[in-house]
């Protein structure tokens, strides 16, 4: 097996490329893995041009892909075969479509412990059921920073998701949610 060097990201925006970046570094527990992105600036642009972001990916010198794309309220079986085909003739033959369940937030919501760590709230919240069946979950994350830190902090999720990526904890989002495990058990399958 080809030891990975470095990985190529698709997403929907800078800040799911940043958030996914400090996950996937601390799956693979490596700090000399050198990262490029390619950002579609929402998800049409992801699905339209998911194989010339790869094509150029591929230039830049990366040997693995992930593409991520949220689910928001597309049909996941749909969804996940329409990216596979958008990737069909992609030059990068170690690739991986992963669709965060309605919201890459969803995984952040995995450990309010975490939240709470990141982003210096009073309480941790309370968050209820698994984050995958919550809807809006980036809203919800707005509600409760605003409510754990007692209305004194506002959340912006290009710069707390980072933070919140850095602390959770990483086998509670892989009990939690699906997609998470899916990408984490993908990128152990391979060598840095």
């Amino acid at each position: 097996m080809t030891k990975i060097k470095s990985i190529g990201i698709i997403a929907e925006d800078n800040s799911d490329f940043e958030t996914s970046k400090v996950l996937i570094s601390r799956i693979i527990k490596k700090d000399n893995i050198k990262f490029k992105k390619a950002i579609g600036n929402g998800c049409a642009k992801v699905k339209s041009k998911a194989l010339t972001y790869s094509k150029v990916l591929k230039n830049r010198g990366c040997n693995l892909l992930i593409l991520i794309h949220d689910l928001d309220r597309n049909n996941l079986q749909t969804l996940n075969t329409e990216l596979d085909r958008k990737l069909k003739d992609c030059p990068i033959k170690d690739y991986f479509v992963c669709i965060p369940i309605e919201e890459i937030e969803a995984w952040l919501l995995s450990d309010p412990a975490g939240i709470k760590e990141a982003l210096n709230l009073r309480k941790a919240p309370n968050v209820q059921g698994n984050p995958e069946t919550i809807k809006s979950p980036k809203e919800r994350l707005e509600k409760y920073v605003e409510t754990y830190s007692n209305h004194e902090k506002d959340y912006n999720n290009v710069k707390d998701n980072e933070k919140i990526a850095a602390k959770i904890c990483i086998d509670k989002v892989k009990a939690k949610c699906n997609s998470f495990k899916l990408l984490h058990d993908f990128l152990l399958s391979h060598t840095y």
